[in-house]
């Protein structure tokens, strides 16, 4: 078994290091012949009208991260500002005296500067009319020459890519001059003109071609053209479906069949819901353990809470702050800063492992505690007078914010560690998953738009009484039997584990080794570092649908943040009834392969990527396959994490399936500068399947049955 792991371990890991080779310096073409060709895209920044002073300069700022997703879509070699000036009209006031309303009104001047660090043009025209600023500092003599000669490749490159120098703020200015009408009986004042200026960036994609050598898009704007035949990758594809087969026939020898029915329809489940949750559950109490349905309403609400504050942060606040000016760079501070917390959450595991108060409960007092501290800091950024020009102080504040929403994500998932039974862990993690994404989409699209009526603060305002809504269900449950609602409160009847001192540290990272012990959980880690390898497609899909296939950036954002997101609600909850029905690791082996099926038919019907129902379709079909994977996987991890560190223990597989994520993303920019869509497509469904390799020798039963004697 150890052979195999670490033959698979080897095997990933050269996938991953072949993957990040990048094109050193001396791979660029030496002084030679070269042609190069090119292609224009504009992407609008801004558009807007206003009303100028006569003699008045207007400078504001422009950043590029308003279109940053379009820039992106087109490559991001922006070399170029395109500042359009509309004054389609001349109005000038008659003022008393000999006027008889056919005076000619003066034409007025209007001058339009662009700036972009030591770039800078500046253009007038007269009204009514229109004028354009071109901005550009690429070597645009390099695009209008057939040859190129006596030059090297790199010295091309440089002088037609400026990278992140190119993105930022961009200064941009009016002045009005107004003249009005004078004569001997008749005079008129002109005080002002309305102007329109629309701001776009200029980019430019361009092919290198050396004289007899094959083109290469040294910007990377797209797919390349490298193909790797099917037939390559046929012998994987059946060895999988081999190996499927195998596992199919000998289901019990891989626990395809483990589905622990309810407690009335097996005797031995009282014995299972005894190791799960403790001595005393029934299912006609109040508690968690009693209640399934208190269980469920607990964990979705809380899943909820999380969502929220996510969507708002990463959608509606970012977008509030980038339309009233914030530059890029402060965008990223807050997104960085609000981030942090869940990229350290692994951390919060161990305490709250360590640090429990059992009269009220393991978990529900951390819970409540992370949830009040939600409340009071999301409060305080309402006492923020501008949030805008106070983004340092307003990022800060979401950084402790999010520290409570991770503290209770760590919390939560401790908790349904504890309190799910064995039998109803698939289904209530699709129920929990789907809530999170509900909670996303009222941050985000719920909340974004109410902005305009309500206001940013109205916004912030209205997330404080929902939070206190949802703090109502675990105010209002106890985890068991016996257990205080409150502090002050008359207790029940104390159970055992009340007794119990509290582990140190040193008892909780020996419990965690001894969790890592289990052969269930190791196999765990590596299934958690492969399951999202094949997300190195996800940022290619954009170039695929709006540079190649000729979709508006609203038509695929609108798809992504729609259908597919619906679509994979929908997967979650399929998902979670069917690891219920036939198993959780059946489960996860059959839609992995299903998927991986989809995915190559993708990438094997290129002639069809033109019909957008018929790539709506399979988008959708990949989508609600992998939905159904992940919820799944997400309860696997659950069932072989221990009980006494599930803090610890659970947050650590999130943690390493963030990694994998990771790993996934930085695998796009090296293959798909070297490999065509449809190969990309096809190794996509080759990581996809790595899944049944990771998971086919867990034993969900193994922890549960090894650990128990000991918790």
């Amino acid at each position: 078994m150890q052979g195999r792991l670490t033959i698979i371990s080897l095997c990933i890991m050269s996938l991953f290091l072949v993957g990040c080779m990048e094109p050193s310096e001396q791979e660029w073409g030496g002084v030679g012949d070269y042609q190069v060709t090119a292609e224009w895209f504009t992407v609008e920044l801004e558009n807007k009208v206003d009303y100028y002073q006569d003699g008045e300069n207007v400078t504001w700022t422009v950043e590029s991260s308003l279109a940053g997703d379009s820039i992106d879509n087109f490559g991001g070699n922006v070399v170029g500002i395109l500042l359009e000036v509309n004054y389609p009209s001349e109005d000038e006031t008659a003022n008393a005296g000999l006027c008889l309303g056919i005076e000619e009104n003066v034409a007025d001047t209007i001058s339009a500067t662009a700036n972009k660090g030591v770039w800078g043009l500046a253009q007038s025209g007269t009204n009514p009319g229109s004028h354009l600023v071109n901005l550009t500092w690429h070597n645009n003599s390099i695009i209008e020459n057939a040859n190129i000669s006596g030059v090297s490749e790199k010295e091309i490159h440089d002088q037609l890519a400026f990278g992140d120098a190119a993105l930022g703020s961009y200064n941009i200015s009016i002045q009005v001059d107004a003249e009005a009408f004078s004569g001997p009986a008749c005079t008129h004042t002109d005080d002002g003109e309305n102007v329109e200026t629309i701001v776009n960036v200029l980019i430019l994609d361009f092919l290198i071609k050396s004289q007899g050598d094959e083109p290469q898009d040294v910007t990377a704007l797209g797919a390349g053209d490298g193909e790797i035949s099917l037939l390559l990758f046929i012998p994987w594809f059946v060895a999988i479906f081999g190996l499927v087969g195998y596992i199919s026939i000998n289901r019990n020898k891989f626990q395809l069949s483990m589905i622990l029915e309810d407690e009335e329809n097996e005797s031995g489940d009282e014995i299972i819901e005894a190791i799960i949750v403790d001595e005393h559950t029934t299912e006609h109490g109040n508690s968690l353990v009693e209640s399934y349905k208190s269980r469920v309403l607990t964990l979705c609400a809380l899943y909820v809470a999380q969502g929220i504050p996510w969507g708002f942060m990463t959608v509606t606040f970012v977008t509030y702050l980038a339309l009233e000016g914030v530059g890029a760079g402060k965008l990223a501070l807050l997104l960085t800063l609000g981030t942090l917390p869940w990229s350290i959450k692994f951390l919060w595991g161990p305490v709250i492992d360590r640090f429990q108060y059992r009269e009220m409960g393991r978990r529900r007092p951390w819970i409540l505690a992370a949830q009040t501290g939600m409340v009071i800091f999301l409060s305080a950024i309402l006492f923020v007078p501008d949030p805008a020009s106070n983004v340092l102080l307003v990022s800060i504040m979401f950084c402790v914010y999010n520290i409570f929403t991770s503290l209770q994500d760590v919390a939560t998932d401790a908790l349904a560690v504890d309190i799910l039974r064995h039998d109803e862990i698939e289904q209530v993690n699709s129920y929990m998953f789907t809530s999170k994404s509900v909670g996303g989409i009222i941050g985000g699209a719920g909340l974004g738009s109410v902005i305009n009526i309500l206001g940013i603060k109205g916004a912030i305002a209205l997330q404080i009484p929902i939070l206190i809504v949802i703090m109502l269900v675990p105010i209002y449950m106890t985890e068991r039997p016996g257990e205080k609602r409150f502090p002050w409160s008359d207790s029940g009847e104390i159970v055992d584990y009340e007794s119990k001192e509290q582990p140190s540290f040193g008892i909780i990272f020996a419990n965690i080794k001894t969790a890592l012990n289990i052969k269930a959980a190791q196999l765990g880690v590596l299934l958690s570092l492969t399951v999202s390898l094949s997300f190195f497609l996800i940022p290619v899909l954009p170039l695929l649908f709006v540079r190649e296939l000729g979709w508006t950036e609203e038509q695929f954002n609108q798809t992504k943040g729609g259908v597919i997101l619906i679509v994979t609600m929908l997967g979650y909850l399929v998902g979670g009834v069917l690891g219920k029905t036939i198993g959780g690791k059946a489960t996860i082996i059959y839609a992995a392969v299903g998927t991986a099926i989809t995915t190559t038919i993708w990438g094997l019907t290129e002639g069809l990527w033109g019909e957008g129902i018929f790539m709506m379709a399979i988008w959708s079909l990949r989508t609600f396959g992998w939905a159904v994977v992940m919820v799944n996987i997400y309860s696997l991890m659950m069932k072989v994490t221990w009980g006494e560190v599930g803090g610890t223990q659970f947050t650590g597989y999130m943690a390493m399936m963030n990694l994998s994520a990771i790993i996934g993303y930085q695998l796009a920019e090296p293959f798909a500068s070297r490999f065509d869509y449809p190969t990309l497509f096809i190794m996509a469904a080759v990581f996809e399947t790595l899944v049944v390799l990771a998971v086919m020798f867990i034993d969900p039963d193994q922890t549960r049955r090894e650990l128990s004697s000991i918790s």
